[in-house]
């Protein structure tokens, strides 16, 4: 049931950053991912998003994958380590980045100089050769960057006039979040399952794969899940960690809040819930906002 597909072309990914263990909200995208993927005869892996250790908890890619293991959502690279780290990527970055490289320019504008400003406002723009203690921006233009997600309908984005010149390299050395994803999906995955917040970076990422001359994914993007004054879980808000003691429950829940009607089967294993959901998937049934988060859960 969960050797990898018999479409290897088909590449699905869940991709969280290590800044804390999993969170209900967590498990959604990953369960859905991982589902979607499976039932389109696909290959699905875990990608640890972690280029920004300052944030990052030492402790969080060991708290992760236990509990993706513990849900039975395991990868398919068996022939390669089972986890794949953005930071082994290094070498793939500098080379994406030296293909872009007449589309740079070095910036060293403060965040307070640029406080309540839509876009970026060009300042930096004629600062092309090289320079020290500067942010790397990439200089879009008037190009119209359009997709449609499969969950969210279609959209149409104006580089220039709407999302503006974005940092790709940041001013102390480490990947921004958007460059560092783009050439990373735009390689490795053929459909990106992942939660609505990150809906209003895809045209950036989408606009990096043009210039690399990569394929996008096909993109869906998940509601997500908030507490009941409709702030969203996460590290910061203090979201509770799933109880690795109860993972049937958890998927059951999981696929609760996904629309996906299941059963009650207080019963069932792991591999029995995986397998209900491989059977029963629809992404039609994903409602368009989730139901509150409730912690007796």
């Amino acid at each position: 049931m969960y050797t990898p597909g018999d479409n290897p072309q088909l590449t699905g990914r869940f991709a969280p950053s290590p800044t804390g263990p999993l969170h209900m909200g967590s498990l959604l995208s990953a369960l859905a991912s991982f589902l979607d993927i499976k039932q389109r005869g696909g290959q699905w892996f875990v990608r640890l998003d972690d280029l920004d250790p300052p944030r990052q908890d030492p402790a969080a890619d060991t708290q992760i994958i236990a509990s993706l293991n513990v849900h039975g959502l395991i990868g398919d690279r068996h022939n390669s380590p089972d986890i794949d780290y953005q930071s082994d990527h290094q070498i793939r970055y500098a080379a994406a980045l030296s293909r872009v490289q007449s589309h740079l320019f070095y910036c060293n504008c403060s965040r307070r100089s640029l406080a309540g400003k839509r876009i970026y406002p060009g300042t930096c723009r004629e600062r092309t050769a090289w320079q020290t203690d500067c942010a790397v921006r990439l200089r879009v233009d008037d190009a119209e960057v359009v997709f449609q997600d499969e969950l969210q309908g279609s959209y149409t984005y104006n580089m220039a006039s709407e999302l503006g010149d974005f940092i790709v390299q940041r001013r102390d050395g480490l990947w921004a979040y958007n460059f560092a994803a783009a050439v990373d999906d735009g390689q490795d995955v053929t459909h990106v399952l992942r939660g609505e917040d990150l809906l209003h970076v895809t045209a950036q990422q989408i606009y990096v794969m043009q210039l690399l001359e990569l394929e996008p994914p096909q993109y869906a993007h998940l509601p997500v899940l908030c507490f009941a004054d409709g702030t969203k879980l996460s590290k910061q808000t203090h979201a509770p960690a799933l109880n690795n003691q109860n993972p049937s429950v958890n998927l059951r829940t999981a696929l609760l809040y996904l629309g996906q009607n299941p059963p009650v089967e207080p019963a069932w294993t792991v591999s029995r819930w995986l397998e209900w959901g491989l059977s029963n998937w629809r992404m039609d049934r994903i409602p368009k906002r989730l139901e509150s988060y409730a912690e007796s859960t």
